[in-house]
């Protein structure tokens, strides 16, 4: 049996498959950044189209005091990355009854552009829980009164609703 010493194994330097090729390393690796060619040449009213936007609660009534959760969908129904442009860094918001996030407050952060990219394909799903109050200052929040209430979610565009980019539900607050 010969050792591996003894063979030529050892003297082989090119048989790497990943290793790059005198070419490659000196121009660096050919590749294409698909979220900006899409956001470049995909028209903007399709890339509205493609966004799916879904808002949903554990339950359609509750007894008063019982937290809300809120689930919160949002997915790229292409099968190439899309990225949409957003007023906020907050790229999209929710509301109860109008009020975003549940607050009467002024929201924190300042509004500038930012954008909000999705992959190929991709599902991105976040999780909110209202208490069944309404901030009115930074260190008060008071009860709601038994009722009918919608939750809705939003990219956060002033032409959202215009655009699709926005849904809702309602539930029941019992006594």
């Amino acid at each position: 049996m010969r050792r591996i010493y003894d063979s030529r194994a050892l003297e082989r330097t090119n048989d790497d498959p990943f290793a790059p090729d005198e070419d490659e390393a000196r121009d660096g690796p050919r590749t294409i950044d698909w979220a900006a060619f899409s956001h470049a040449f995909m028209p903007t009213a399709l890339r509205h189209r493609a966004l799916a936007v879904s808002v949903s609660t554990d339950a359609r009534r509750y007894e008063s005091g019982d937290p809300v959760d809120i689930t919160i969908t949002f997915r790229n129904r292409l099968p190439f990355p899309i990225r949409l442009r957003t007023e906020s860094p907050n790229r999209w918001l929710w509301t109860v009854d109008g009020l975003r996030a549940a607050s009467k407050l002024p929201p924190a952060v300042p509004d500038r552009p930012a954008a909000f990219a999705f992959t190929r394909g991709e599902r991105k799903t976040f999780r909110r829980q209202w208490p069944q109050r309404i901030q009115v200052a930074d260190d008060e929040w008071e009860p709601v009164d038994p009722g009918t209430y919608t939750i809705a979610v939003r990219i956060a565009r002033a032409d959202a609703a215009d655009r699709g980019l926005v849904d809702s539900t309602t539930i029941e607050i019992t006594d």
